[in-house]
């Protein structure tokens, strides 16, 4: 097949992203639109047949080497193609490096959304095409995490529930029994979002995005329908009556132990209602205590409280959890877990299959620097996924070199890559 350059509407690009197993938010036109308003340039490339039907596509992104006139080129999860039809994605290729030499791009970089072990020859062909392979390094050696942590929403919400975790399952039911509830909010919430990462890189220790880098995200991804804010809130007065309606229950209970009790005249079955008469007196005394404690944060939080706040993306049957912000304040009420099952909920009813936490290490040792965020993710019944990694076609051989052999500069410039 002579597959040939395609000038393809934004709607089209994307409805092929979007509907494409190869498809990835990082590939949408409106991600383009997102880096460009922190000094990115973008073009979209796209090849079909004859008839205009389109095979494969790519949004390139191109930065600017500091000081020099020249750029990088760089497709974040492309190209979009079927990577068995060889001639799609060699004439992806060829039409990238023209795109690129136009913009004096030094190496055009790509990190395919395919699976290590999806297709063993793989490596051979891009080295046949001229690409060069980046090494398997570990998850964040490179822009993108090389190994990411996926949940799949197939199945019934209680078939999704059930693959979790047991203590995650008792941390989403305690966060709703504590009167966190989880919303979608506002765009003007994004503010209250925006403080929270300040509070949580505080706290963990990491650099932060701004209040315009989270503005200008939502602005270009939720008028399609790609980004939904959410937060979580303490409702200490929804939590008061469900413990109110608690303690009412408990003292029926205990009240109907006591006459039973005062009737019993069998051994066996009076050791059985002292039994449920401990437990009983045991949940009271756990219900008053935690009625004191809700009836002061009610007096101190009227209104409510806002404790976490997470950034949900999707890109037609992908979903991501791209920002998480949490506050100092009751962690112990678990917002964070509630909040990572409402987005769940919403990304399937929005037609997500799977639900993307982003990366981990690639190492399940305990031990690990990074064991924590492993132990987080994949306790949501998630698979660990690694990733084929990073493809470079050099252009200008001497540069890249010279970039490659340690000069800060792209240090730099593989973080501004990151997403």
């Amino acid at each position: 097949m002579n597959y040939q350059p395609l000038e393809l509407t934004t709607e089209r690009f994307e409805a092929f992203v979007k509907t494409h197993l190869k498809g990835d938010l990082l590939q949408l036109p409106a991600w383009g639109d997102v880096k460009q308003a922190t000094g990115w340039t973008h073009q979209r490339i796209a090849v079909g047949t004859p008839d205009g039907q389109p095979i494969g596509v790519a949004l390139l992104l191109f930065k600017q080497v500091p000081k020099l006139p020249f750029t990088l080129c760089y497709a974040p999860r492309g190209f979009v193609v079927d990577y068995a039809n060889k001639e799609a994605v060699t004439a992806l290729r060829d039409l990238a490096i023209k795109v690129a030499k136009q913009h004096k791009a030094i190496a055009i970089k790509l990190d395919p959304n395919i699976d290590r072990d999806e297709d063993p020859t793989l490596l051979t062909e891009m080295m046949a095409l001229g690409f060069k392979h980046n090494g398997f390094g570990g998850g964040f050696d490179h822009a993108q995490p090389r190994f990411t942590m996926e949940t799949s929403l197939e199945g019934t919400e209680k078939e999704i529930f059930d693959r979790f975790h047991s203590k995650f399952r008792y941390n989403v039911r305690l966060a709703e029994r504590k009167g966190i509830v989880c919303y979608e909010a506002s765009r003007e919430e994004l503010k209250t979002f925006a403080k929270l990462m300040v509070e949580t890189g505080e706290r963990d220790g990491f650099s932060i995005r701004g209040l315009d880098y989270f503005e200008n995200l939502y602005d270009h991804l939720r008028p399609n329908g790609d980004a939904a804010l959410f937060l979580t809130k303490l409702d200490a007065a929804k939590a008061l009556e469900s413990t109110e309606a608690l303690l009412l229950q408990a003292d029926r209970e205990l009240a109907k132990i006591h006459r039973q009790l005062e009737k019993e005249t069998t051994e066996k079955k009076i050791k059985s209602l002292n039994n449920r008469l401990e437990q009983t007196t045991a949940q009271i005394d756990k219900a008053e205590k935690s009625k004191t404690e809700l009836m002061a944060i009610a007096a101190k939080h009227p209104d409510g409280v806002i404790l976490s706040g997470g950034l949900l993306t999707l890109a037609g049957r992908r979903s991501y959890y791209l920002y998480g912000a949490s506050s100092n304040e009751y962690r112990e009420f678990m917002p964070n877990h509630l909040m990572q099952w409402t987005m769940m909920q919403y990304a399937k009813a929005h037609g997500a299959v799977s639900y993307d936490f982003g990366g981990v290490s690639g190492s399940t040792d305990p031990d690990d620097h990074y064991a924590g965020l492993y132990a987080f993710k994949s306790g949501w019944g998630s698979t660990m996924i690694e990733k084929i990694g990073e493809f470079d076609y050099v252009l200008n051989k001497p540069l890249y070199l010279v970039l490659e052999t340690g000069l800060p500069i792209l240090k730099r410039l593989r973080k501004k890559f990151r997403r």
